[in-house]
């Protein structure tokens, strides 16, 4: 639905990777990968939850997206649709699976040996008026350790509603505004289309927490339109200057994982995609797991 947006006038999606020829695709093409939310735990199944879930999101977000790209004011049940399209898009990645996930293994490793993780467990479990034995107990988070070393894509898809829903009531207290591209320009959108950024003077740090007071959040919804949901006190022009334009398409892109996509075939996204995709990595330079959230 998004990538859509970012086709050319034939309906030609450009991808872009690392040292790679430029190539034409379709969305549909790109967004295809059988079983990517699936997971099996005990003998049992998740019977496409996820899936559908994503499904209903997507839906949503496809009725209101004119609205947010007219500035048009949304009621609160809107707000709260298009903030969970937004945070889900972020949390559904490749990326996020393959850099946060793998970070926080050792981290929840280091947990279940420590008797006082699950002493801790078990007494926030007696204040909601559930008893639980401490050896149950260890043996549970033991055996979600050995699920979660197993496949990555268990702690990924298991921690994807909650996770969604935190980083959407975030968005809801940003001021929103959607930002258009100055003429003769395009915004570009990535694998990993959800960026954030940090305001410090006139430089912009990529990559903060979606909860820390400062954090901008941008996502490009179309070749000339950003949405971006920032601090109330952040005033955005209706139109990027072509600086800001450069630096928006450089955290992009640093924030893609393999691909980048745009409207059309050109040396000069080529060359930005070789130097600086991936260049944000999550759980190294961006969302540690011991220090953002």
């Amino acid at each position: 639905m998004l990538l859509a947006n970012f086709t050319d006038s034939d309906g030609a999606l450009w991808v872009y990777a690392k040292d790679k020829p430029v190539r034409p695709s379709t969305p549909d093409n790109e967004c295809r990968e059988c079983d990517f939310y699936e997971y099996e735990l005990n003998g049992r199944k998740t019977q496409n939850k996820f899936e559908n879930w994503l499904a209903g999101i997507e839906g949503e977000a496809a009725r209101i997206l004119p609205s947010v790209s007219r500035r048009e004011m949304l009621d609160p049940q809107d707000c709260v649709k298009w903030s969970t399209f937004v945070a889900s898009l972020f949390y559904r990645t490749r990326k996020v699976r393959e850099q946060i996930s793998n970070a926080m293994l050792p981290k929840f490793r280091e947990q279940v040996q420590n008797p006082d993780y699950i002493r801790d467990l078990q007494c926030e479990l007696l204040q909601r008026g559930e008893l639980r034995y401490f050896d149950d107990l260890k043996k549970e988070a033991e055996e979600l350790l050995a699920k979660m070393e197993e496949s990555p894509s268990f702690y990924h898809v298991s921690a994807l509603l909650q996770q969604s829903t935190s980083i959407a009531q975030t968005l809801l207290t940003r001021k929103w505004d959607v930002v258009d591209a100055p003429p003769g320009t395009r915004f570009l959108i990535s694998d990993c289309p959800v960026t954030t950024m940090e305001m410090n003077g006139h430089l912009g740090t990529p990559g903060p927490g979606f909860n820390k007071e400062r954090t901008i959040v941008l996502l490009p919804i179309t070749s000339q339109k950003l949405f971006v949901a920032s601090p109330h006190n952040c005033v955005w022009q209706p139109a990027a200057t072509p600086k800001a334009m450069e630096s928006i398409n450089l955290l992009t892109v640093q924030f893609g994982h393999k691909n980048v996509y745009a409207n059309i075939s050109s040396s000069e996204v080529q060359a930005l995609v070789d130097r600086e995709i991936n260049r944000v990595e999550f759980g190294k330079t961006a969302f540690v797991p011991s220090a953002e959230t």
